[in-house]
């Protein structure tokens, strides 16, 4: 049976990595699909191939997520990541104007970054066996002192100090209606709406890969989580993470 995201919530004071602590917990003792690992201070949160996530204790949400979707191929994990953007993207939607998705699993608001994400998953027999999704969402944090260029949260967008806990079960049971849509196996649908949500899509821009810059814009993401880019009077271009950079 699925278990919903949210059912239970593990509270951390204080722990490097919400992943890692997830990761062994899971590892060392019976843990529930959807049991939700939630840090006061996370102190050295991780991101895509080892980035960094800055996060002032108490400030943001910082959390990982740990799933079993068994019924989930190989060749299908990116929708993982989909579902738990489309997520972000509905929640945060309701408090600010002009989130979207940033390819492969950023939720940016204009040009400035709000949240990051990590997903790792174990697989068994040509399938998903376990996920653990990592997410770190800047709320009420106002000064950032990384090097992280374009840092933003919920209250320098709109001024308010919020509450994390009020917070939380409204962006949980917005992550589980999306997680339970990709349950019932709506596919096309979820993919549809992804599209739709990225970053710079259709919109012409500056890019750089290994070989040169160019300009293009983006076509949207394939099945497997490949970026498509369309250079101008040029082919068409995909990647995976960090095979190309945006400009």
């Amino acid at each position: 049976m699925c278990q919903h995201i949210g059912h239970s919530i593990i509270k951390i004071k204080r722990t490097e990595s919400t992943n890692n602590y997830a990761t062994g917990q899971v590892r060392d003792n019976e843990i529930e699909a959807g049991t939700v690992f939630l840090a006061y201070d996370q102190t050295a949160g991780r991101g895509q191939l080892n980035n960094r996530w800055e996060s002032e204790a108490g400030k943001n949400l910082t959390f990982s997520v740990f799933l079993e979707p068994t019924f989930l191929e190989i060749q299908r994990q990116y929708m993982l990541s989909k579902v738990v953007c489309l997520g972000l993207e509905s929640f945060l939607s309701q408090f600010t104007e002009g989130v979207k998705i940033k390819w492969p699993n950023d939720i940016y608001v204009a040009d400035r970054k709000i949240c990051g994400m990590l997903v790792e998953n174990a697989i068994m027999n040509g399938r998903i066996s376990q996920s653990i999704i990592g997410v770190g969402l800047n709320i009420n944090q106002t000064r950032f002192l990384s090097d992280a260029p374009n840092p933003v949260s919920l209250k320098m967008l709109t001024g308010v100090d919020y509450d994390l806990d009020d917070l939380l079960t409204g962006l949980l049971e917005q992550l589980d209606q999306s997680y339970q849509r990709l349950v019932a196996e709506h596919f096309d649908e979820l993919d549809i709406e992804f599209q739709q949500k990225l970053y710079r899509l259709e919109e012409w821009h500056p890019f750089k890969d290994d070989k040169h810059h160019y300009t293009g814009k983006i076509i949207g993401v394939n099945e497997i989580g490949q970026l498509k880019i369309e250079e101008r009077d040029g082919p068409v271009h995909t990647y995976h993470f960090k095979e190309v950079a945006y400009l």
